[in-house]
């Protein structure tokens, strides 16, 4: 997943963030197409402890800046973690088959950067502007 300029915030810490889950999800599909079930599991656990925080750490500063779509977002974050886990359970349970590294690629990575460029870059236009 090939982090680009156009999808930073100009927020630092949302867009270290943003990073961090793009090289994770990297290692994931890397040990996924190796075969290594071990390895994919630790790296879905590790995403899904690392989207949680994430997500909570975006949250409580929509709250702080009193962003106005702040329940709309958190709601686009509840409905991304319950995908997620439901793919990381199909995924534990049947390994990394193609349909299952296909669906990463078309829920997490595609999610993400829709995410990132619509919502995520809204509330770093608002934020931005906050004395």
């Amino acid at each position: 997943m090939l982090w680009t300029k156009n999808l930073e915030t100009g927020i630092p810490t949302i867009d270290e963030q943003h990073k961090e889950l793009f090289r994770q999800i990297d290692a994931l599909l890397a040990v996924s197409g190796a075969n290594k079930e071990k390895q994919v599991t630790e790296a879905l656990n590790f995403l899904d402890r690392y989207i949680v925080k994430h997500f909570t750490d975006e949250q409580n500063m929509h709250l702080q800046s009193k962003y106005p779509k702040a329940v709309a977002h958190r709601t686009y974050h509840d409905n991304y973690v319950t995908t997620f886990r439901q793919l990381k359970e199909k995924y534990i349970k049947e390994g990394p088959t193609v349909a299952n590294n296909m669906a990463v690629n078309k829920s997490v990575v595609g999610w993400l950067k829709e995410h990132i460029l619509i919502h995520d870059k809204e509330f770093a236009e608002f934020y931005k502007k906050k004395p």
